[in-house]
């Protein structure tokens, strides 16, 4: 079964190479794959012209539309990062489905209520984009569901998920508290890669206000964090437009609850 890593909901608990990649460090194995990684002193993303496809997304095809588009600003700014850190990198696969029962390519048969994935054997990720997820139309919210997800492949290709799988705890309570430090530093690459592109989308301090205040009502679960800590991790990314200021495994245990 392949493994899956995140899940945008509570629910479920559970390619190609990059043109021009060029890498001259081994990618960081253990614990300083966590605390030193070399994402964290590579600087900002670049800033980059990623308009948004439409900013009311009242349908499925829109919706597909939008997240193509936004796959791509995601796969060109990641890419460039990435040769910039001197670390290996491909772009991971996609897939955009409107039913929650389906057998997909990238994580195998998906049951139940959710909104995005990433699973790490394939290197894929699925955005479900049916249902619920059409509520937030005229907010930025479907980037952030597909920016996370993608945040999940940027820590598989830096050697976080494999470091953070390896040091899990066993207990179960402990684990969720483990599992929320990855959950949150996939929110903050997203805000980071966000800001990346804020400029281009024409979008204002009130649209970032709002999409926060949907993760802090509607985000939280024992897995990813409290909506509360969600939305302080997004804008922590959001505004230094840097993974350096991701560095969960760091935090203290009251910013990561």
């Amino acid at each position: 079964m392949r493994k899956i890593i995140s899940l945008l909901v509570a629910g479920m608990l559970a390619p190609l190479l990059a043109p021009g990649t060029v890498h001259a460090r081994p990618v960081p194995t253990g614990l300083s794959a966590l605390t030193k990684n070399p994402i964290y002193t590579t600087g900002k993303l670049p800033v980059r012209s990623c308009p948004e496809y439409a900013e009311e997304i009242p349908d499925y095809l829109t919706a597909e539309n939008y997240l193509r588009e936004g796959a791509e600003c995601l796969d060109a700014t990641w890419t460039s990062y990435f040769k910039k850190a001197k670390l290996p990198f491909r772009t991971p696969s996609m897939e955009f489905i409107n039913k929650s029962s389906v057998k997909t390519r990238a994580c195998g048969k998906m049951d139940g209520f959710w909104g995005g994935a990433y699973c790490q054997d394939t290197q894929g990720i699925v955005v479900m984009v049916d249902g619920w997820m059409l509520e937030y139309e005229g907010t930025p919210f479907l980037f952030y569901v597909l920016a996370h997800e993608y945040g999940h492949h940027v820590q598989h290709r830096a050697g976080i998920v494999k470091a953070h799988d390896k040091l899990a705890p066993k207990d179960t309570q402990k684990a969720y508290r483990w599992d929320a430090r990855l959950e949150l530093q996939a929110d903050c690459l997203s805000g980071a890669f966000l800001r990346s592109i804020w400029t281009s989308t024409g979008r204002d301090s009130y649209d970032w206000k709002e999409l926060l205040t949907y993760i802090k009502e509607d985000m939280g679960d024992p897995v990813h964090g409290t909506g509360k800590s969600r939305a302080a991790w997004t804008d922590r990314g959001f505004k230094a437009g840097s993974p350096s200021a991701c560095n969960t495994y760091k935090a203290p245990a009251s910013q990561v609850a």
